[in-house]
């Protein structure tokens, strides 16, 4: 299972750092014709931004369920507040991400919303991925 996590962490943590990056450096050259453009880029990293938010989902749920029974209220708190802002990241973006790949009929990706995925996607990727990786045998998110 130390593997599992490993990997996992592994996968969030480049994923963050990629999404966190590009985040930043994109304005720097959008439209200036030298590189890919950006859209041309984030078309690219949405599919491995879903593939890390829908594990985002999956480690912070487990890591809810996997708390002990005596565990402080603290620990609670923030197992369940991972949890939720996993789940809001994770709606949040196939929504825009389908209406910006598949949407018909006048139904456009909200933009202030990608920026907010763009913020929040790096920021529990990567923290997930040091807890992760620095507690490789304890159930997911669970503390020691």
């Amino acid at each position: 299972m130390a593997a599992v996590h490993r990997l996992f962490a592994a996968y969030l943590f480049l994923v963050g750092l990629a999404v966190g990056a590009y985040f930043v450096i994109s304005p720097l050259y959008a439209g200036q014709g030298n590189l890919a453009d950006a859209s041309d880029v984030w078309d690219i990293l949405n599919w491995f931004m879903a593939v890390a938010a829908i594990l985002l989902v999956l480690v912070t749920f487990v890591g809810t369920k996997s708390l002990a029974d005596d565990a402080s209220s603290w620990d609670r708190f923030v197992a369940n507040g991972r949890f939720h802002i996993a789940v809001a990241l994770l709606l949040g973006f196939l929504n825009n991400w389908f209406a910006s790949q598949w949407g018909e009929g006048g139904f456009e990706p909200v933009a202030f919303l990608w920026v907010v995925i763009d913020i929040a996607m790096p920021m529990l990727a990567v923290t997930m991925a040091i807890k992760l990786w620095r507690e490789p045998h304890a159930p997911f998110g669970a503390r020691d």
